[in-house]
Formats: structure tokens, sequence, C-alpha cells
């Protein structure tokens, strides 16, 4: 018999019992859909974080206070203050691009017509440099601004349009936030999402100096933000930023009071999550495909049995037991292939609609797609092959006789 022959009769035979044809997939189609659908979703949900730490910039070095304890904890808190980040700016020289501190506080913004609950950014002008902000109108408040606590602010592009909703330039416009009317002096290029969701253009910033004195009346800051010029400077610039920082608050290295990180960090740290994740679908689909494997070997031993005398008489009539082999293996692999194929097809209708719910891109790695077809396949093979042994082993005098 050859090959063609050999799959005809093996897929005729499997059309005989549709039904349990089917059931008996079921296992490969569920571990088959399962790898696509979420290594998919897992690969379009790290790139859309990629995307967002971009948008923040991965060079970016932040400084916050507080020790973190193992629990994820913030104990021990002493304020950041303007003379740490001037410690920073004054030493890191050439190291860094700039560095800025940051104080945010929630206010009601009001003009003429429109008032919006927004974030009050106070910043340095080395935020521009530091985050590589660009402007849509208007300038960036400068030095001379931060000295003179200047009654200027900078609008985010949601801001704007919550504020000035017919005005794509409203420079010059004003904006009172509690008892301070400040004027618009520029309007910041879109910036997106922040890694956590946040957005990023719902902002009005203004000089740090300005926050500090005509809103808050104190000299506390939230962050430090600094930025290398390639990556393979972040970590010289994180110990001598550590370094800088313990002298000036004289804290002993181990007991440092503040936290020095980067964006590098979390990129590094969503990869691992992403990976651990798509470790523990693997294995859980693999399970999967164990228990459809079984369920392949399960029926082929069952149809071995029924079709006992049908082997006896295609013996008799001249099939070898590679013939009979052959046969009964191909219809594991067909079993095994066809739960792989709608399994795939599945996969991917999952990965898309997970990605169309979530808003992260479809990404749907086609080596995958090969690698689960094929490993569908093995399955037919591994599970296949002793029930096709055994029905090539069998006697055909006594298969004949079987009842």
């Amino acid at each position: 018999m050859d090959f063609f022959s050999a799959v005809r009769v093996a897929l005729s035979a499997l059309l005989v019992h549709k039904g349990r044809s089917a059931l008996t997939s079921l296992g490969i189609v569920i571990g088959t859909g399962a790898v696509i659908a979420m290594v998919s979703a897992a690969g379009g949900a790290r790139q859309k974080l990629d995307e967002r730490l971009d948008n923040v910039g991965k060079n970016l070095i932040l400084v916050r206070a507080g020790v973190h304890t193992q629990a994820g904890a913030i104990a021990d808190l002493k304020p950041l203050t303007n003379e740490d980040a001037a410690v920073l700016r004054k030493n890191l020289g050439s190291l860094v691009q700039g560095v800025a501190e940051v104080q945010v506080i929630v206010r009601i913004a009001t003009t003429r017509t429109h008032n919006w609950k927004t974030m009050i950014t106070g910043t340095h002008p080395d935020m521009q440099t530091v985050r590589g902000w660009t402007m849509a109108y208007g300038r960036y408040f400068d030095r001379d601004d931060l000295k003179k606590r200047a009654a200027v602010c900078l609008l985010g592009q949601t801001a704007r349009e919550k504020l000035f909703p017919d005005r794509p330039n409203p420079v010059g416009q004003l904006v009172r936030v509690d008892q301070l009317q400040l004027r618009v002096i520029g309007v910041c290029n879109p910036k997106g999402r922040s890694p956590t969701g946040g957005d990023q253009d719902d902002q009005i910033f203004v000089p740090i100096s300005t926050l500090q004195k005509k809103l808050v009346g104190e000299e506390h800051i939230s962050i430090i933000l600094t930025s290398v010029a390639s990556s393979h400077l972040l970590e010289k610039a994180k110990e001598e930023a550590a370094r800088l920082l313990r002298e000036k608050r004289r804290v002993k290295e181990g007991q440092e009071d503040f936290d020095v990180s980067s964006v590098q960090e979390m990129a590094e740290l969503a990869v691992i999550l992403t990976a651990t994740m798509q470790i523990l679908i693997l294995i859980v689909a693999s399970i999967s495909l164990v228990v459809g494997g079984i369920g392949i070997m399960n029926i082929m031993l069952v149809s071995v049995t029924e079709r006992t005398r049908e082997i006896g008489i295609r013996m008799a009539v001249g099939a070898t037991p590679g013939d009979v082999l052959l046969q009964f293996l191909i219809e594991a692999i067909a079993l095994a292939l066809v739960g792989g194929v709608l399994g795939i097809s599945l996969g991917m209708a999952g990965a898309i609609a997970l990605a169309l719910i979530a808003g992260w891109p479809v990404q749907i790695d086609p080596n995958m797609v090969l690698i689960a077809f094929a490993v569908s396949g093995g399955v037919g093979i591994f599970f296949g092959f002793y029930p096709a042994l055994k029905a090539s082993r069998l006697d055909p005098i006594e298969a004949l006789r079987y009842e």
C-alpha cells in the first residue's frame, strides 16, 4: 500500500466515528489554542509596555525618598529637598543630561469658561532636556522664570483640550489655580501614557519655585529626575548619584533613606514577568497536550481492538506489518494535526480578541504557529506509535478468528 492510499484509508476510518474523533482531538485543540493565544497576548502586552517606557525614556534615572522594605513598602520617609537636587546638578556634571526636581499637587484649574481638575507639576527647566520634551506652541520656562518665581505655566495637551477646547494655541491666556493667576507661555507636544497607564498630558507645568512659594508653602519635592545620553552610562550615573546623596544626607551605604532606580530596570522587570508568564502558559498547555495525546492513544487502542478482524483480512490479502503500522500511525497523526490546526485557528482568534479588548498590538509569532503545528504532529507520532505497533504485530490467523 502506498502512502497516499494509507492516508485515504486512515481518513475514511476517522470519518466513520466523527464525534469520537472530534472529542479525541479536543485536548490538542485546547493545548495549541492556549499557547498561541496567551503567548501572543503576552507579546502584545510587552510591546505596549515597551512603547510606554519609550515615551518616558529608558535612560531616565529616578531618585525617590524612603527606604524600600522587603514587603514593598516605603519606610523611614525623609523627604527630598531642593538642596539634594542642587548637589546632583552641581556634581554629576557631564555624566547626565540635566537634573530636574519635581513636586506634584492636584488642583482645579479655571479659565473664564472652563475648569478642570488636573495635576499641577512644579519642576526645573532641565526637565525639558531630561525628558526630551518638545513644544507645540510657545516656549519652555527658563532659569530666569525659576529665579523670579514667575507666574507662568505650560499646558499638556489633555489639560489644554479641557481648559481651552476651542483654542489650539492658548499662549498668552490666563489660568487660575487656587488664588494664583498663571499666564500660559507654552503648550507641550503629546507625550502619551506612562507605564502605569497615567495620562502624561493631563498636567500643568510651572516653575518649581512658583509652586513651592505661591501654592504649597514648602520646599519638599516628590522626586528627582535625571537622564544619561546612553544606556551604558546608567549604572555609573546611578552609583554616583547614590554616593553624592549619601554624603549630603549623611547616611552610610546600605542605610540609605532614598532610592535610586531607572526606567530600564522597569523594562527588564517587564521582560522577566512576561517571560515567566509565557513559561507558565507553556507548562499548562503542555499538560493539556499530554492529556490530549493520552486520549489519542486510548482511542487508537480501542480502534485496534474493534478492527482486529479487518487487520487480519488486510494481512491475509498481502498487507505487510509496515503497511498496518503506517495506516494506524497516520490516523493518530491526522487526529493530532486536525486538533492542532483548529487550536491554532482558535488561538489566533483569541489573540486578536484579547488585543482588541485590552488595546494592545496584535503580535502573532509565525515561528510559534509552526512550532505548535509541529508539536501537534509530534504528539500524534509519540502517542500513536504504540497502538500502531500493536496492530502491526497481530497474528493474521488469530486476527481472522477474532469476533
